[in-house]
């Protein structure tokens, strides 16, 4: 054991509900208490990294390929029309953040608001933006140095004069304005207490309340011609919600007449309202269709039970966007148009209905035979074409139009500047496993095109929570690692949402170690199909992927060589006094539940840390405060594996200060992906120079 190992001091020990609970580094989750202990992680770090020789090549290559179109780099999102301007992201080579820009009509793009131009240091991000209906005015979001607590301004578009007195919501906010720019609904979101819908009248200087809730999730829609005011709320992610519908003709914007005409939230069924053309409303629903469907909604009768399906995907088919449109020169509610994207088993599909949801034609979608169609979009009003964003895991992110005129998709969006180095030649292969209860599991395999016979230095990666989707896309990341000749698995275990709600509900809550079995049972395949072995094999993770490494190697330890875990929630009976722990209940279930305790400290990684085990190489990533997962989970996690593991490899610590759980500068991203992967290699045996 390392002499410089954190003693088990002050340990507090906890009888709940008849369980005996230690905590030996309670100590630890005090931000301000732990300097000193934070200054030696970052000497074991400092001797540790000197051995990474593989951090020079994966920087350059992660910066070039950043450049091509990764997160961290070239961005081009499909254009938010809003009277005759334009708004979309740019990005470009050497660009620390996306930049949002504005079109004029017959006019070259200009840029409305610059992250680095408002802190030149790079640690402020834009979160949120949108703007009016007339597009003469923009509400948008920065926040710094990772606090999640953004300030949100608005300006005119046309000369950047602010127009009110900025707002301090307390977390990124939906906006909905109200029309002829008369003012915005936006979101509270305290610390403690309910969350409010509030309108700002613009020149009235005052706010006003318009609705209250306790749940957790909540989100506000306005229709374009101004007549109708949509909330949802929800008490944690992907789970069932309740829908408020009100009129603003009959009532008023201060004072909305609201109708619940939605209640999943016992049953988990969600529902969402959406305005077409013609003041068409059309909902989209989970209620008796796995994968979602589109119906028409009655505006005299718009509680769910009395809508009217029209399409759904199909079986296997997963609903991803929907664009209402019109057919050129068409002018009644006959001539609406329904593009809807899809997606099966990695497959991403594209088809036009017509508005009694009868299908007229599958539409060509771009790229490869895996990949990814989102943010699918379309102007107010009669339009007669949409927007989407493709991508894969070899191609970066590109906005493609459709036009009802050819029934065909067009390139939309600048080229991305090209690489320094050339992007590998990788075989995207997706395949299926058996998990411990049978359940078979899709998992995506991108390997080089011309690599031999195996076991190979091998990543493997799961999200596994709250109905997020590993969907196939471009990722800087992923091909740096097959490019230096490694093998990238990527796992859509149950708790995510690749196969629809009901995946995702049969990984949450008490179900949450289906996840991890399947987690397990795909490390498992990996060495019995001979792609790797367990001293080749390395795990990866983010959040909740983080969560899955964590729990992972305190499972089964012997069958990883690495891991990288970077800002997860690890003490799974404490989690709800961290960070914004306390919205995640319905996603983990609640600690002062016998029934749900029992189920967390069965995979808790904190407390699943055993004394004199084996671990293997750990890298921890943490920022100096993470306001969303709580830095406090990374700290108490590393000390007990490095007072615990006897393997005699490393377990170090990362921490950074500026940031916070979200998104960061690229250069910040790059560094901090060169150093993971480069850990991964020296613990693998992959040599990126070779």
């Amino acid at each position: 054991m390392d002499p410089r190992t954190p003693t088990r001091r002050d340990v507090v020990v906890e009888e709940l509900h008849g369980h005996r609970v230690e905590d030996p580094y309670r100590w630890l989750e005090a931000d301000d208490a732990c300097d000193e202990w934070l200054a030696d992680q970052e000497r074991r770090l400092a001797e540790e990294a000197g051995g990474w020789t593989g951090r020079p090549v994966f920087r350059s290559l992660l910066r070039s390929f950043a450049d091509a179109g990764g997160a961290a780099g070239h961005v081009a999102s499909p254009p938010v029309v809003r009277g005759g301007r334009r708004f979309s992201l740019r990005g470009g080579a050497g660009r620390e953040h996306p930049v949002l820009v504005v079109a004029d009509a017959g006019r070259d793009e200009r840029v409305v608001v610059d992250p680095v131009a408002l802190d030149a240091s790079g640690r402020t991000t834009l979160d949120l933006w949108r703007p009016s209906w007339s597009g003469r005015l923009l509400a948008y979001q920065v926040s710094s140095r990772g606090s999640e607590d953004p300030v949100l301004d608005v300006v005119d578009v046309a000369d950047g004069r602010r127009v009110c007195p900025p707002v301090r919501p307390g977390r990124a906010t939906a906006v909905a304005w109200l029309p002829g720019d008369a003012g915005f609904y936006y979101v509270t979101c305290p610390a403690a207490g309910d969350r409010q819908v509030r309108l700002r009248l613009l020149g009235s200087g005052e706010d006003v309340v318009v609705f209250t809730t306790d749940a957790r999730q909540l989100s506000v829609f306005t229709s374009p011609d101004g007549r109708r005011l949509v909330v949802s709320s929800a008490p944690g992610t992907q789970c069932g919600n309740r829908v408020h519908l009100a009129d603003l003709t009959t009532t008023t914007a201060r004072a909305p007449g609201f109708r619940l005409v939605h209640d999943g939230t016992a049953t988990g069924v969600q529902a969402l309202v959406k305005f077409g053309p013609h003041g068409l409303l059309y909902g989209i629903t989970t209620d008796q269709a796995s994968g979602g469907a589109i119906c028409l909604v009655d505006p005299d009768h718009p509680a769910t039970a009395a809508w009217t399906p029209l399409i759904t995907p199909g079986e296997g088919g997963v609903l991803s966007g929907c664009a209402a449109l019109v057919e050129p020169g068409a002018g009644d509610v006959g001539s609406v148009r329904f593009l809807v994207s899809s997606v099966r088993r990695g497959v991403a599909r594209l088809s036009l209905h017509d508005g009694a949801g009868r299908l007229l034609t599958e539409v060509d979608a771009p790229g490869a035979d895996h990949g990814t169609i989102m943010k699918l979009t379309a102007p107010p009003g009669e339009a007669d074409e949409a927007w989407f964003t493709y991508t894969d895991f070899v191609t970066p992110p590109t906005v493609h139009r459709f036009s009802l005129r050819d029934r065909r998709c067009h390139l939309d969006a600048p080229a991305a500047d090209p690489p320094r180095h050339d992007r590998p030649r990788a075989v995207v292969r997706q395949v299926s496993y058996a998990s411990q209860d049978g359940t078979e599991v899709p998992l995506f395999l991108i390997c080089p095109a011309d690599r031999g016979p195996g076991p190979h230095p091998t990543l493997l990666t799961a999200y596994g929570g709250f109905g997020a989707t590993a969907a196939p896309a471009y990722s800087p990341t992923i091909l740096a690692w097959v490019a230096s000749g490694g093998v990238y698995a990527i796992a859509g275990v149950r708790g995510g949402g690749e196969l629809g709600p009901a995946w995702h509900a049969a990984g949450r809550g008490v179900n949450k170690p289906n996840a991890f079995a399947d987690y397990a049972a795909a490390a498992r395949w990996l060495v019995a199909g001979g792609v790797t072995t367990p001293d080749r094999l390395a795990v990866k993770g983010a959040s909740h992927s983080g969560l899955m490494v964590a729990t992972g190697i305190t499972r089964d330890h012997g069958l990883y060589a690495a891991a990288v875990c970077s800002g997860a929630p690890t003490d799974m009976v404490r989690y709800p006094r961290l960070g914004i722990g306390q919205w995640w209940l319905t996603e983990f279930g609640d600690p002062r539940d016998p029934a749900h305790l029992d189920v967390l400290l069965g995979y808790s990684p904190y407390h699943r840390v055993r004394p004199g085990t084996r671990y293997p190489a750990v890298l921890m990533i943490t920022a100096r405060t993470d306001p969303r997962v709580g830095a406090a989970h990374t700290r108490k996690f590393t000390a007990a594996l490095q007072h615990a593991t006897t393997s005699g490899k490393p377990v170090v610590l990362r921490c950074e200060d500026g940031v916070g759980h979200g998104p960061r500068a690229a250069s910040r991203w790059i560094d901090v992906e060169a150093d993971a992967l480069a850990f991964c290699a020296t613990h693998t045996g992959l040599d990126p120079g070779a």
